[in-house]
């Protein structure tokens, strides 16, 4: 019996950078396994239909990022170094695959809304860390979903500008410092 998981990586993959490159709705079937050099029904031997494709590399990958910031900011005390912590592993991972930090922002509206309830989430990650320093008085009594959003958008804009190339040559470790100052400054943690 033969082995299909490095088929299915090279589909993964090929699937994820062609999602990015061309867009979702328009890369076909037919166009990953031309660029996997495999034949389209090999798709399908692995996933039951494109969509079934796209749900399942963002909830395994959003999953796991997920539980990479749920045990790095168990790691860390204190609301400041919990979230160099999590910004730190954010601009980590867009610096060591773009394709895949792209993927996740670009499907993340169609796939959330698929996403079970109670699943594990970065956004639910992070909510928490804040609820912890609202809890223990580190931080301010504050919305914790809007403190959420403002610390999200603090430290996806920058990746975005990276993406589009509006921030030059920079790697995202490169601003991680300064994207934790201004999102402890968001959330008044001074």
């Amino acid at each position: 019996m033969r082995n299909g998981a490095p088929t299915r990586e090279k589909i993964d993959r090929v699937a994820m950078e062609l999602f990015v490159e061309k867009g979702v709705t328009e890369t076909t079937t037919r166009d990953i396994a031309a660029a996997a050099g495999i034949a389209e029904g090999t798709i399908y031997r692995h996933y039951k239909s494109k969509d079934a494709l796209v749900a399942h590399l963002f909830q395994t990958h959003y999953e796991s990022f997920a539980f990479a910031l749920e045990e790095l900011q168990a790691a860390h005390s204190g609301i400041k170094d919990k979230l160099r912590a999590i910004v730190d592993r954010f601009c980590d991972l867009f610096d060591e695959d773009r394709t895949l930090f792209a993927f996740l922002m670009i499907t993340q509206h169609q796939q959330l809304r698929r996403l079970e309830s109670g699943r594990p989430t970065p956004v639910a990650a992070l909510k928490r860390v804040i609820a912890g320093a609202i809890d223990s008085g580190e931080i301010p009594n504050q919305d914790t979903d809007l403190a959420t959003a403002m610390v999200l958008g603090i430290l996806l804009q920058p990746a975005v500008f990276s993406m589009y190339e509006r921030l030059g040559s920079k790697n995202m470790a490169s601003v991680s410092e300064e994207i934790t100052a201004a999102a402890c400054r968001a959330i008044s943690a001074t």
